[in-house]
């Protein structure tokens, strides 16, 4: 949770800090620490392999947050923003999920729905693993998934560009973040902190990510909706044929 004591009210205002602690409240209190794959009575699987993706994509969005709100306050502002950098990738590939998942869905076939699901908790680009067992677990490029929020975030391609060239080795997650070369001309010496070049501007980036998780939580319950009557169906099919 941010604390609305330390955001001064030019970074972020004090009503859009208390929203977006809101939004990560709910989404703390959605974590759970164990799934039962078969579900009672029916030993359908497709709904709790979808809901185990689901928890793990929340935990790494918290997880990032959390650790970039952190890191900022112990003058670790680089690896904040690389968190920062994580959480639209993050996003765009959970919602590049769900929009498959929504197309299978629709279709009614639940062992499509469970390979899917599977598959993608399986996802990588290791070209040893792919050669292993398949082009299936295949990882798309996760530049692809963040271009296609475009729709929904006009600036979306901008903000991950600029979060990638500040912290990519290039001068701006190098030298121009720990060295002040300004120094140079005046005493003819360069002097390092570790706080980076502009601490307000990284401060502002945790809220700017922080906000992208509303589109998280938004196909998170997309997804939950859809749950319970793919269960019930799950379960209808299950006296007649093994199902997933």
């Amino acid at each position: 949770m941010f604390d609305p004591a330390l955001v001064p009210p030019e970074i972020w205002p004090s009503s859009k800090v208390a929203a977006l602690n809101a939004m990560l409240a709910r989404l703390e209190a959605r974590k759970i620490d164990r799934i039962v794959m078969p579900e009672a009575g029916s030993g359908f699987r497709g709904s709790n392999t979808i809901r185990t993706y689901c928890q793990a994509y929340l935990r790494r969005c918290l997880v990032l947050i959390g650790s970039a709100y952190d890191l900022f306050f112990i003058e670790n502002g680089l690896v904040s923003m690389m968190c920062l950098r994580a959480i639209y990738e993050t996003v765009a590939s959970f919602l590049d999920f769900e929009k498959k998942l929504k197309v299978l869905i629709s279709q009614g076939d639940l062992q499509a729905i469970f390979d899917f699901s599977k598959r993608r908790a399986h996802f990588t680009k290791d070209q040893h693993l792919i050669d292993t067992i398949g082009e299936q677990i295949k990882a798309t490029n996760v530049l692809t998934q963040v271009e296609k929020m475009a729709k929904l975030r006009r600036n979306i391609m901008k903000e991950y560009d600029f979060l990638s060239e500040h912290t990519h080795p290039n001068s701006f997650g190098t030298v121009l973040y720990f060295a002040d070369l300004k120094s140079e001309y005046a005493v003819d010496a360069v002097t390092f902190s570790d706080g980076g070049p502009d601490p307000r501007a990284d401060f502002q980036w945790i809220f700017i990510a922080a906000d992208l998780l509303r589109y998280f939580e938004e196909a998170l319950d997309r997804i939950d909706a859809e749950l319970p009557a793919l269960s019930a169906k799950g379960a209808a099919a299950a006296p007649n044929r093994r199902t997933p």
